[in-house]
């Protein structure tokens, strides 16, 4: 395991999933996930949390802070 290319790896790894990165690149990931299991845990972390994030609904804005958010845009607008 090469302590550089795992840090470079956990900052690209949401764009990796996001499918953003060019397919290089992927391979190139892949391939360290394939010797390094720390690594592929930290994926299969962040996958869980991306599907756990998708699955849930946001609550509604209430309705005092949404008109507040329009009339601050409007001001800001003018």
């Amino acid at each position: 395991m090469n302590e550089r290319h795992c840090k470079e790896l956990f900052a690209r790894l949401s764009e990796y999933l996001d499918g953003e990165l060019p397919e290089k690149l992927c391979e190139e990931i892949e391939s360290h996930l394939d010797g390094c299991p720390p690594c592929q845990a930290f994926l299969e972390s962040l996958e869980r949390t991306m599907r756990l994030i998708e699955s849930s609904e946001a609550p509604p804005m209430p309705e005092d802070l949404r008109r507040e958010i329009c009339i601050l845009f409007r001001s800001r607008a003018s």
